[in-house]
């Protein structure tokens, strides 16, 4: 008889919003081989629509996967600073993990069953149930926070965002030794990130999994005018600044050497209605293409447009464009998430945005020269494959049951 695989995270796995949930589903369409695995939805007010969460359920439903749902209004933290409150050290709310634990308690788990928590609200929440337990590390909130400020920087907030950096740094002195605390009763721990990987083990048992990828290569349509660059985002909040670089730096050069007659720009992502002017003004560009997310877009799709230097956590928009054979054009910032990553090996990388422009002009002038690049970023798959992660859990599952 399989035993219960309870997968626990803020939302339910499915193969549309991208990132940890379409991993999650790779996973356990993977797992079911093994284990009788049940998602479970620990935190609400998550998804954009009530569609996009019926669609979620769908899927589930299809996949022959069982799951639980929280109907509280449980929402996720975020973390805000002032100089009031960064000495106080608040990495968690204690209402929120009491909710998500009176969920989870009315589940029922058993103790032969195997839960696998997703972030450290559910890796607390669950830190003392009586099972086999699995901690998965989502981006670690240091980095994040530092990275995002320290990448917001310009001449007119030099001083502003270092004093801020600074005191994200105290605010997060004792952040590791916390994520130690709440997973000390997991048997197993894990993250999807090299990059996390290394900042994690200076305090925490951790090991890495590979980031579960499922191969979508389709075949192109032929009677395809453009050469389609697309940005995909769950919403354009996400991605402001690489949207605003998309704008600035690679449509004009796209004027200048007159290739817009061959050049389709597209935002695959949510626009929210309230979004700053600057950013509603790209939007409503006519040399931009708002699309929504489904099998057209990636199908026409032919590069990834990612110029983040964000390396926290693993780019799996990355890993998803390699397994559609898309180019893709990047910071060598990501290489840290992502250590295969070679310049006009296998994508295009700069950190220098008008570098990485001159390298997209000649790409989509020379096309079909670099098509070895398209077929060296669809061979480093082999090393994402969901069984290969699957494998790795049931292994070190069964080294537990000895």
């Amino acid at each position: 008889m399989k035993k219960n695989f309870y997968y626990i995270s803020e939302s339910l796995p499915n193969s549309f919003s991208g990132g940890t949930a379409q991993l999650g589903i790779n996973l356990l369409k993977e797992l079911k081989n093994y284990y009788n695995v049940i998602a479970v939805n620990c935190m609400a007010d998550f998804y954009a629509s009530e569609d996009r969460f019926l669609k979620a359920k769908e899927e589930l439903k299809k996949e022959k996967i069982d799951y639980f749902i929280i109907k509280d209004n449980v929402k996720r933290s975020k973390h805000h600073i002032t100089f009031w409150n960064f000495f106080k050290t608040n990495y968690y709310e204690k209402e929120k993990i009491n909710e998500i634990k009176s969920f989870i308690e009315k589940i029922n788990i058993t103790e032969d069953s195997i839960i696998f928590c997703v972030g450290s609200n559910t890796i607390y929440a669950c830190n003392n149930i009586n099972a086999h337990k699995i901690a998965l590390f989502e981006d670690i909130q240091d980095q994040v926070q530092i990275y995002r400020t320290y990448l917001s920087i310009n001449k007119f907030n030099f001083f502003k965002k270092i004093i801020k950096i600074l005191m994200w740094k105290v605010y997060f002195r004792n952040y590791y030794k916390w994520l130690k605390n709440i997973s000390s009763n997991f048997q197993i721990k894990y993250t999807y990130s090299p990059y996390d990987y290394s900042k994690l083990i200076k305090k925490v048992k951790v090991s890495v999994i590979p980031c579960p990828v499922n191969v979508n290569l389709e075949s192109k349509n032929i009677h395809k005018k453009k050469f389609n660059i697309s940005m995909f985002s769950f919403a354009i909040s996400q991605d402001y600044n690489g949207v605003k670089l998309l704008y600035s730096k690679l449509l004009p050069k796209l004027k200048e050497k007159k290739l817009l007659d061959k050049v389709s720009l597209n935002l695959v992502m949510v626009i929210p209605k309230n979004i700053p002017f600057e950013i509603k003004k790209i939007v409503n560009d006519k040399n931009i293409n708002v699309k929504n997310y489904g099998e057209d877009i990636l199908r026409e799709t032919d590069l990834l447009f990612y110029p983040s230097k964000y390396p926290v956590g693993v780019r799996s928009k990355i890993l998803f464009a390699f397994s559609r054979s898309w180019f893709v054009a990047t910071s060598n910032n990501i290489k840290k998430c992502i250590p295969e990553l070679e310049d006009f090996k296998n994508c295009i990388m700069s950190n220098n945005i008008n570098k990485l422009v001159n390298k997209i002009l000649y790409l989509i002038q020379n096309e079909k020269q670099c098509d070895y690049i398209k077929k060296n970023g669809y061979n480093i798959l082999s090393r994402y494959s969901p069984k290969i992660g699957a494998n790795k859990i049931q292994t070190d599952l069964n080294n537990i049951y000895r």
